[in-house]
């Protein structure tokens, strides 16, 4: 038996009725869809609008990125673009909001495909 919140205050009783009452655990987005498999749909729509508006320029690097980092260097590899013509499109598509830069990791895509 595990309790989630503390029984002798009353901000935990909240948290412990949930629990009670069948609560899900959500641990990650597919647990989401795993629950509501509507909105998984919604969510692909949306991700294709979404890649429609990529600028012709953005596309090779978008395609290529994903959640895990990417440094400049492989990036610029596989785009085959040198390293200050990439720097400059992902700097652009970091203020457009269409990837992060993580410090010192790389870059990832900001939106799941």
């Amino acid at each position: 038996m595990h309790f989630h919140g503390r029984l002798d205050n009353v901000n935990g009783v909240g948290v412990n009725n949930l629990i009670k009452e069948g609560a899900i655990l959500i641990t990650s987005p597919n647990d989401i869809f795993d629950e509501i498999p509507e909105f998984k749909e919604l969510t692909r729509i949306s991700t294709i609008n979404h890649n429609n508006l990529i600028k012709k320029e953005y596309r090779k690097i978008y395609s290529i990125l994903s959640d895990y980092p990417m440094s400049l260097d492989e990036i610029s590899m596989k785009t085959e673009n040198d390293i200050r013509c990439t720097l400059n499109l992902l700097s652009l598509m970091e203020l457009e909001d269409l990837v992060d830069e993580l410090p010192g990791a790389g870059y990832v895509k900001k939106y799941k495909d």
